[in-house]
């Protein structure tokens, strides 16, 4: 999988997710790191990415750093606040953990040891269009170009929910917030 799905589906959940009271300058660093968080898991580090799948594909190894954070956001409620509080949390947690779902959708048949260390079961759920194209990025072939539209054209539309699912939530504490006065 290119980085382009990944992008896309962390965005997606930053717009999902994106506070009302932010400055513009705000949003778009908030929807750049939600960007950022769904492509951890490949980060090219020492015994991280690819070069240790197994390990920085799992559930398990996800859930530490993650809830160390989410931890650490118990003790600091103004930095909570300022971020837009604990929705922006969990869902900043999701972008990340979304990169191992769609990791799994990929026909390569590899799946991913989502549950290492405690089991070798891999999750496999391919999406037939979804094929990872051989050889690097760059330069770019055919082959990848085409692999890099079809994440679009595939998580794209995710984009459009998150922000179906802003208003959403928008219009439900308007009401909310209408009644109780």
């Amino acid at each position: 999988m290119t980085q382009m799905g990944h992008l896309i589906t962390g965005t997606a959940l930053g717009v999902a997710s994106l506070p009302r009271q932010h400055s513009r300058g705000a949003q778009a660093l908030h929807l750049i790191i939600f960007a950022i968080l769904g492509t951890i898991p490949d980060w090219s580090l020492h015994n991280w990415g690819h070069e240790r799948y197994y390990f920085s594909h799992s559930l398990f190894v996800s859930l530490v750093p993650i809830a160390a954070t989410l931890f650490l956001f118990l003790f600091l409620p103004d930095a909570r606040r300022k971020i837009g509080g604990w929705p922006v949390l969990f869902t900043a947690a999701l972008a990340w953990l979304s990169h191992l779902l769609l990791d799994s959708f990929y026909n390569h048949g590899y799946g991913i040891a989502i549950f290492w260390p405690y089991s070798e079961a891999r999750l496999i759920l391919p999406i037939p269009w979804l094929a990872v194209a051989p050889g690097s990025a760059f330069p770019p072939t055919p082959a990848k170009l085409r692999e890099v539209f079809l994440e679009l054209a595939t998580f794209s539309p995710l984009i459009v929910l998150g922000w179906m699912a802003r208003r959403g939530w928008i219009f439900l504490r308007t009401r909310k917030a209408a009644r109780e006065s």
